[in-house]
């Protein structure tokens, strides 16, 4: 085979037993990645199992592209009944980046599956085309940094390393797998599930290489491709950066980018007796910064209020400890408002938990306490929103609980995730690309955005609006709807307010598939696909009179890699396929219908924080309904026409 090693390996963890299986019949219909995990997920998983069971399995899956020199093609994508979601677990998947999928690859496997419980703490080890299960008891309870350099000591430092730490091991439901410094399976609270399982870690080392079927073909469309990336992110760097800081940090595996990632290093560990070195992202800025976060008034949302979060000198060990202790960064921003609700009405104590939230040292001993299940935080380790159930347990005051239940609501709006590009709770966006998102967050399995970026980050290009300040390229809206009137056949998409919805939800579709696609081949969602084109310098850009980019570099990667023409439109329906999978997965295994989709609704009712614009029944019902007819969708129930079904390969 070309681009794949061929094989996906199966470890059952209550007998210690391996085996193996042929990545082939996957592959033309489901590609890799996401699409396999469906695939596996489908003919394997069944109704009724809980995350903690023995017989839910966690896949950790690459794609065709993972391990070649397609440029940020080094993540992966793992899959399982998570514990997080909410008020039921259900199936879904958490994108890991760094060097460990290529590992996995170079080690001679396309995936693995694990599957059981083993009896005793173990960590895997993996090393060309060779599995062992080795003890682990001397590793337990330690933290991810000091799991991975031991794995590295042990096994050499080219060692690839995934695992949990002491939250994983106490099954928080927000835990996560770590690797490297800060390239983790976050939100879905998988380390819970390997913690469930007794797997420690899984250390992997490989040095075969991917049989390649055009090499001259292939080069060529990596290079072309990587010029058209390098400045990075769509939007947040249209224009190159005047100079690449030394700090620079590159997150995965095979990625050219200027992008959001930094080092800092010599700085203090929480515990103070060495220096550390931190990777910074997105969430390193709101700890050390702060976060000013979308207020609602009482007039405006009953008795919902949000406050920023506030930053802190000492935000990096707060990070370190996070990402240590195997917890998602997330419930930080979470906790802060809902804990600064309480304080501001004049609770200062928990149980025995006082409330000093605006304290560095409050939040260092409060990580530690959930991610070890100690005292009151036995129950907040269940997540924000199902303490909201457990009220009573807490000593709160009873009058507290209603406001106390709707800010965990607006915090954590659907299915238990987190708020995130949502245009409310935790970031601002004008019509219509809330609406995107809107649609995103319905019909996923989880806090889509994490693979949604190019649905939403054209706000940066946009003229200034609520928690968006000037934007770094200065592009004129003319120019942007001929990019969309281009690539999409109508620049209306983009134009504020609810019409035309016809388009709207079609273009909100196509990145849904599309997103199928690049989870499955796994590039990077923050580049991919490429909407727009990147310049030198302003001056280019002004000079360009077609500033679109190129939403064919998908398909010219991996068609020299496989040796078979696969053009954007067959991608499409592969990703449509993968969707549409997933979605009855879902309603075999959940009973998945309407009303679940309906779920985030309420949110969208509140006002946008830009331009004011929101949502009413009748409106989402337009949406909605247009939203079944274009995927092939009964509009009552949401199940999968059988027309829909023959013309996707999904007769079964």
């Amino acid at each position: 085979m070309y681009g794949w090693t061929g094989q996906i390996l199966r470890v059952n963890l209550s007998d210690g037993s391996a085996s193996r299986r042929s990545t082939e019949p996957y592959t033309e219909l489901f590609l890799g990645g996401k699409g396999f995990c469906t695939k596996i997920a489908w003919d394997e998983l069944a109704g009724g199992i809980g995350p903690f069971d023995p017989d839910n399995m966690i896949v950790f899956m690459t794609g065709p592209l993972t391990g070649t020199a397609a440029p940020t093609s080094g993540g992966g994508i793992a899959s399982a009944i998570s514990p997080r979601v909410y008020p039921k677990p259900w199936y879904t998947r958490s994108h890991i980046g760094g060097y460990w999928a290529p590992e996995l690859k170079y080690a001679g496997f396309d995936g693995l599956v694990l599957i059981g419980k083993s009896r005793k703490p173990v960590y895997l080890w993996i090393c060309d085309g060779s599995v062992e299960l080795r003890d682990a008891q001397d590793l337990w309870g330690g933290g991810c940094f000091e799991t991975q350099k031991r794995l590295k000591a042990i096994h050499g430092s080219g060692t690839q390393v995934l695992c949990i730490g002491p939250a994983g091991e106490h099954l928080v439901r927000f835990a996560t797998i770590q690797h490297n410094l800060s390239n983790a399976s976050g939100q879905a609270g998988f380390g819970a599930v390997l913690g469930s399982k007794r797997v420690k870690a899984i250390a992997i080392r490989g040095t075969r290489g991917i049989r390649v079927a055009d090499p001259k073909g292939f080069l060529k469309s990596c290079h072309e491709i990587q010029e058209l990336v390098k400045n990075g992110p769509n939007f947040l760097h249209m224009v190159r950066p005047n100079k690449d800081r030394g700090d620079r940090h590159i997150c995965t595996a095979a990625c050219p980018c200027i992008c959001t990632t930094r080092t800092r290093r010599n700085v203090a560990s929480p515990s103070g007796n060495d220096r550390i070195t931190v990777m910074g992202h997105c969430l390193t800025e709101a700890v050390n910064r702060g976060w000013p976060r979308t207020e609602y008034s009482r007039d405006e949302a009953g008795k919902i209020r949000t406050a920023a979060t506030p930053g802190f000198e000492r935000g990096a060990e707060i990070q370190y400890l996070i990402e240590d202790l195997g917890l998602s960064a997330w419930e930080y921003f979470n906790f802060y408002p809902w804990f600064e609700i309480l304080v501001r009405n004049g609770v200062t104590r928990v149980k025995e938990l006082e409330l000093n939230i605006n304290h560095a040292e409050f939040w260092l001993d409060f990580l530690r306490r959930i991610a070890y299940r100690q005292g009151v935080a036995d129950i907040m380790a269940e997540s924000l929103i199902r303490i909201s159930e457990r009220l009573d347990l807490l000593g709160i005051p009873r009058e507290l609980w209603s406001q106390l239940t709707d800010t965990a609501r607006f915090l954590q709006p659907a299915y238990g995730f987190p708020s995130h590009r949502l245009g409310r709770a935790a970031e601002s966006q004008p019509s219509p690309l809330w609406l995107f998102s809107m649609l995103h967050w319905a019909f996923d399995t989880r806090d889509p955005m994490a693979s949604h970026h190019q649905s939403s980050f054209l706000e940066y290009i946009l003229p200034p609006h609520h928690g968006v300040p000037k934007p770094k390229a200065n592009v004129p809206t003319e120019k942007i709807e001929r990019v969309y009137a281009k690539l999409f056949a109508n620049a209306a998409i983009i134009s504020p307010g609810f019409e035309p919805v016809e388009d709207k939800v079609r273009y909100a579709i196509w990145h849904q598939n599309r997103s199928c696609i690049k989870d499955s081949l796994l590039l990077c969602d923050f580049v991919f696909p490429k909407t727009f084109a990147s310049f030198g310098n302003q001056t280019e850009l002004d000079c360009a009179e077609d500033i679109s980019g190129d939403l064919d570099a998908e398909s010219k990667m991996l068609s020299p890699l496989i040796g078979k023409q696969v053009s954007s439109a067959d991608l499409d329906l592969i990703g449509e396929r993968i969707f549409n999978l997933e979605r009855m997965l879902h309603v075999r295994n959940y009973q998945r219908n309407r009303s679940v989709d309906e779920t985030i609704r309420w949110i969208c009712e509140l006002p946008e924080k830009s331009d004011g614009t929101r949502l009413d029944e009748r409106i989402f019902a337009k949406f909605l309904d247009s939203y079944y007819a274009q995927r092939g969708w009964n509009k009552k129930n949401g199940l999968l026409r059988k027309e829909k079904a023959v013309q996707l390969g999904l007769e079964y």
